[in-house]
This record gives C-alpha cells, sequence and structure tokens, in this order.
C-alpha cells in the first residue's frame, strides 16, 4: 500500500493489491475525506503530477479521478491557479452526498413511493421449468443450430466497412433497409401486404407491447387476454390501467365467443396464435376468422405475438 503524504496528510491510500482500479481508490479516498471535513471547501489539493509520484503510479488513473470528481462538483479547477476543493458544498449538500455513501448523518430518510398501478401488480414468479437453459425454454436461441462461424463473419465485415452515419442516432422506426427486408418476407412467407413505413423495429415483445399500450389504450379500456397466457404482457396492460378481461384457450386456441360474451366492446385482445403460450396451441382457421370479424365490427386492435416463428 502507498499512501501520498500532502500538506491534509494522509488522505490518500492506494493499495496495489486491491481488486479495485486505481481511479477509482483514489476518487473515493478524496470523497470520503470532502465529506468527512478533512478537506475543507476551497482547498487546494495536488496536481496530479506531483500526487502520481507520491503514489508512485501513473498518472492516468490520478487524471481519471480527478475528471469524476470535477463533474460530480467535489472539485473546481481555477484557471492558472490548480485544482481546488469546491467552494460550493452547502451543509444541505453535504448531508445529501453523506446519506448517500453511507456516513452517520442525523435525521430520519425520507420513504420514496412508486406509483400506486405498480403496487397493484402481481409478484412475478418464475416458473420451474424456466430456471435453467435447456428444451422448452421461451426466447432461448438454438445454439446447436446458430450459424455462428457466419454471423461473426458478416458483423465483422460491416464493422470494417462502417460509414459515418451509422454511429448517428438512427430513424426512430429502425432501420430502413432492414424493415424493407422484413416487409419483404412478410408478403412473400406470410402473406401480409405490408411496406417498410408499416414496420417498427423493437428491442423485443416488452417494448413492442408498450409502445401499443401507450399508442392504443386509454385507462379504463378493457383488453382481452389469454387465460392462461403471458404474464409480462398482462403486466403491461395492468400498468397502462386498462381493464383485464381474462378469456379461456382451448384446443382451438382463444375462444372468441367467451370473449365476446364476457366484453363484447372491449378495445383491444391480446394474442398468440401461432403457438399459444404456455399451452402450445395453434389457433383454428375459423377461430381466426371469428377474431378477425369480431374485430372488425367492433373497432378492436389485435397485437399478435408471433414470438414462435
Amino acid at each position: 500500500m502507498k499512501i501520498a503524504t500532502c500538506e491534509f496528510s494522509p488522505v490518500i491510500a492506494v493499495d496495489r493489491r486491491s481488486g479495485k482500479a486505481l481511479h477509482k481508490q483514489v476518487y473515493e479516498a478524496f470523497r470520503a475525506a470532502i465529506l468527512a471535513s478533512n478537506l475543507r471547501a476551497g482547498q487546494k489539493v495536488p496536481s496530479s503530477r506531483s500526487l502520481a509520484l507520491e503514489l508512485n503510479i501513473s498518472r492516468i488513473p490520478v487524471l481519471t479521478a480527478y475528471s469524476q470528481l470535477l463533474a460530480e462538483g467535489y472539485f473546481e479547477a481555477r484557471s492558472g491557479s490548480g485544482t481546488f476543493v469546491s467552494s460550493s458544498l452547502p451543509e444541505q449538500w453535504m448531508s445529501i452526498q453523506q446519506k448517500h455513501t453511507g456516513a452517520p448523518v442525523a435525521g430520519r430518510s425520507g420513504r420514496r413511493l412508486v406509483s400506486r398501478q405498480s403496487v397493484a401488480l402481481p409478484e412475478f414468479r418464475g416458473r420451474p421449468w424456466q430456471d435453467k437453459c435447456g428444451p422448452f425454454i421461451v426466447g432461448q436461441v438454438a445454439f446447436d443450430h446458430f450459424p455462428v462461424e457466419v454471423w461473426s463473419r458478416l458483423v465483422s465485415r460491416h464493422v470494417r466497412n462502417a460509414r459515418v452515419n451509422s454511429f448517428h442516432y438512427g430513424d426512430a422506426m429502425g432501420s430502413e433497409s432492414l424493415r424493407s427486408t422484413v416487409a419483404d418476407y412478410l408478403r412473400t412467407a406470410r402473406a401480409v401486404h405490408c411496406d417498410a413505413s408499416q414496420i417498427m423495429i423493437v428491442g423485443g415483445s416488452q417494448q413492442g407491447l408498450e409502445i401499443c399500450a401507450r399508442v392504443l389504450l386509454d385507462p379504463g379500456d378493457e383488453v382481452w387476454i389469454e387465460d392462461p397466457g403471458y404474464s409480462a404482457g398482462r403486466s403491461v396492460f395492468a400498468l397502462a390501467g386498462c381493464r383485464l378481461v381474462p378469456v379461456s384457450v382451448d384446443a382451438e386456441g382463444l375462444d372468441v365467443s367467451a370473449g365476446i360474451a364476457l366484453s363484447r366492446n372491449a378495445r383491444v385482445v391480446f394474442v398468440t396464435p401461432s403457438h399459444q403460450f404456455p399451452l402450445g396451441v395453434t389457433m383454428s382457421a375459423p377461430r381466426r376468422l371469428q377474431l378477425l370479424d369480431w374485430a372488425q365490427r367492433s373497432g378492436a386492435w389485435i397485437i399478435e405475438d408471433d414470438y414462435d416463428s
């Protein structure tokens, strides 16, 4: 361990045997000294070069620590004079910082409240058969069939030939070329009449459901959900303030007649027709036509999670 003996000695110590990075050790030592009032507001601190020499370490970790301390307001730089402990550290600010760093302070911390909607959500409990990777795990890539070598070569090629605009914010709808490719696939493989402007690329089904809930639903709207069904999808609609209408699933998929009897004027139906989750049944053609007919007549939206395609 090396300790710096400066005018306010000793406050800085680094241990090369520690698993913690050197810049983190320097940063935390200065911050602790400031919060404990061992360093006074406006007090000058050593230059990065002299401190690095005293600690017998590279100057880079010291510069990194100083940069973070400056960014967080603990230090201030004065042109031509050096680096100083910030002169604008009021007692209230110090008290808040001490609470965050675990230093003992008088009084009780205020309780932070979350929304009533989030409290109303049921506790999430994982299913025993999903605890480990293996067969029947929804969303897991078939690693033994994934073309890793081809994928790696394609990634390397495109990274080497990346253009400047590749590093800017892209289209909010997603890559136009990717959307065009998806549209081509849907037209040929699924007979879906669409173009790239009607497709949005998202990070996963949860993000897609969140966007749908924000755009299509208002608090109080009724939503058909499969019973049993995808619990994380239920949470999205519950957080949107919707009234969930569980609709039973049988050997033909979602029971549309049961849904109409329960809530004829539902705003949205959320289904997994290609491979129902978690039962695995496929919605029959008559049921699909019945669902489309009901949605057309009532002006409802159908949100389909085709997760198994």
